[in-house]
């Protein structure tokens, strides 16, 4: 369920593109990026996905596993 409303959010969400983050290829607190796909670690470990972020301009992400997770925008500093 969304707490917020988003412009960011794409309208098909991407599927991640590795199981493990793809620079350090770490296998805990993995984040998706909802536009492309790509799997970065949380702030907790090295920040890959904050990094993909800031270097892409993609600002949401979702936790992974996919199905049991959350969905965070940046932009919007939200849960949606």
């Amino acid at each position: 369920m969304s707490t917020t409303t988003c412009v960011h959010r794409p309208a098909e969400l991407a599927a991640p593109r590795s199981a493990t983050c793809e620079a350090c290829e770490e296998t805990r607190n993995l984040r998706a990026c909802a536009d492309c796909g790509h799997v970065g670690c949380c702030e907790s470990l090295n920040a890959h996905n904050t990094a993909h972020y800031q270097a892409s301009g993609h600002p949401v992400i979702r936790s992974m596993p996919i199905e049991a997770g959350f969905t965070w925008c940046y932009s919007c500093e939200a849960y949606l």
